[in-house]
């Protein structure tokens, strides 16, 4: 069974695809400084959190979600709901679909099991390098996807392995990870325009009011709350530029 599954996943692999393959996992070795930090910071809060060892790296593995794992065991330090953390990571994670969607669309002479792993690796850094790719194989698409899945995971299983051996305060100053990769995230946008820097302030301004009166359901109502305003705060001009 095993067999015939690599069989249909990897197909008749010629030098072709191997050399698209290998091109790929080079263009996602610049991503890979990145991911196994994040992964350390992720790990370091779900352990807080209470996550065993191998439901850090597990997560890793069959989520892999970057922003939206942290999310997951932010909310459960602070003892969410499992609704609530699910709810709030469906409405992080809905580009997600977009994503995949324009991946799927893109990428040439993939079967079905291809397209299903091609789907479960996308992230924002491995769509952003393929979209700029002129490479439409799946192949190259699999190289960048699955580099930065595993250095993700890497990142995770490091974070296990280290953070029980380091002391306390410096495990409590991977915490700051979800805000850094916000802030990296925001940043480029704000300085870019005044109507994003607008809806962020909104935005937060509304979940730290409603967090006085729905708890962690604050994250979900701000960020919808947030996205309806921007349809209305931000240019059509800007978001069809690129920029954004």
């Amino acid at each position: 069974m095993l067999i015939y599954f690599f069989y249909i996943f990897l197909g008749d692999i010629t030098i072709s695809r191997k050399t698209r393959f290998i091109d790929g996992v080079k263009k996602g070795i610049p991503i890979t400084f990145g991911y196994v930090p994040m992964g350390i910071g992720y790990a370091a809060i779900a352990m807080k959190a209470g996550f065993t060892s191998l439901q850090t790296i597990s997560m890793s593995f069959l989520v892999y979600a970057g922003a939206g794992q942290i999310i997951a065991a932010s909310m459960a330090l602070s003892s969410a709901s499992v609704m609530a953390i699910i709810l709030t990571n469906f409405v992080v994670n809905l580009r997600y679909f977009v994503m995949s969607t324009c991946v799927l669309n893109k990428i040439e002479d993939a079967n079905l099991v291809q397209r299903i792993f091609a789907a479960h690796l996308t992230v924002d850094e491995s769509f952003a390098m393929f979209s700029l790719s002129d490479d439409s194989s799946i192949w190259t698409y699999l190289g960048i996807s699955l580099t930065s899945w595993l250095s993700w995971c890497l990142g995770a299983a490091i974070g296990v392995v280290t953070l029980n051996l380091l002391p306390v305060i410096v495990t409590n100053s991977f915490n700051i990870s979800l805000y850094a990769l916000f802030v990296a995230i925001l940043v480029p946008s704000i300085k870019e325009s005044k109507q994003i820097a607008l809806l962020v302030l909104i935005t937060a301004i509304l979940n730290i009011v409603l967090s006085q009166f729905l708890g962690n359901w604050s994250l979900i109502v701000s960020t919808l709350a947030g996205a309806a305003a921007g349809m209305y705060i931000v240019d059509d001009e800007y978001l069809l530029s690129g920029d954004a």
